[in-house]
């Protein structure tokens, strides 16, 4: 007994002198967009935002960015910025894509964020707006971190792109609207003959016109609702007969049908 009570005590000495001599972090503070999952690094500030995908009667939605702090959290509350910067429209997308307005494709939002006291993070959230525009062309909004005294930039991931510019890109975030309604992968085979060649301008119509909704649409099992989708079609044609004026394609001269099946 007296031997275990010994060892006892020995390990006791030596962990109270490893927690004194245990080191804490004591540096500064900082401030960084919280990581996007399953992106190419190249591109991993910019987030997509499809509008296709998402009901056309809904005409605004909200999205919440993280920012995270590196750092010790503290025992009061620290304001910093976030504010919209120039968004860099490619060349090659300059006729394709336009700078997001305020109050246009977005609602004024506050720019004084804040790391609560014994808190490692917070959220902003940025109201989007649906407009008819987006059905030609994308919109792109870019904000970006602002540092402060106690919130400082000491860390973000670098990249380069094909001009050797490089960019922090945990430092902002590039908010690129469009309408895209990618092709369900079940629309092939017997599906082109009951709805034709697809085309995102159909396969929007067709959505709205039906009520259908673009998460169930988007879904591999709604392929396989053969008679609805035969009656869709019959129903879709009639409907695009009846348009005056009539309804076109994304290219404003091939007339929007349905497929051979559909026809009647």
């Amino acid at each position: 007994m007296r031997r275990i009570i010994t060892i006892l005590f020995v390990f006791a000495f030596f962990w109270t002198g490893c927690q004194k001599d245990l080191a804490t972090y004591q540096g500064e503070s900082g401030i960084y967009f919280d990581h996007i999952e399953n992106q190419n690094l190249l591109r991993a500030d910019t987030l997509p935002f499809a509008w296709g995908q998402i009901d056309g009667d809904i005409r605004e939605e909200k999205i919440s960015l993280k920012i995270d702090l590196i750092g010790n959290v503290a025992d009061h509350d620290r304001k910093f910025r976030v504010d919209v910067v120039e968004s860099i429209v490619p060349p090659e997308l300059k006729d394709e894509m336009q700078v997001a307005v305020e109050g246009v494709d977005y609602l004024p939002f506050e720019n004084e964020c804040m790391i609560p006291a014994n808190a490692a993070s917070t959220n902003l959230e940025i109201t989007l707006l649906r407009t008819e525009a987006l059905q030609t062309e994308s919109r792109i909004l870019t904000v970006a971190l602002n540092e402060t005294d106690e919130l400082k930039f000491l860390y973000s991931r670098e990249v380069s792109d094909e001009q050797n510019n490089r960019r922090r890109i945990d430092l902002q975030r590039v908010i690129v609207m469009d309408e895209t309604l990618p092709q369900p992968d079940w629309w092939w085979g017997d599906i082109n003959d009951i709805f034709g060649d697809y085309s995102m301008k159909k396969a929007i119509t067709i959505c709205n016109v039906m009520e259908i909704d673009r998460a169930e649409w988007m879904s591999s099992d709604f392929g396989n609702r053969q008679a609805y989708l035969s009656f869709v079609g019959q129903y879709m044609q009639r409907w695009l007969d009846e348009q005056n004026p009539p309804i076109y394609e994304e290219d404003g001269e091939t007339l929007m049908e349905m497929g051979p099946d559909s026809q009647y």
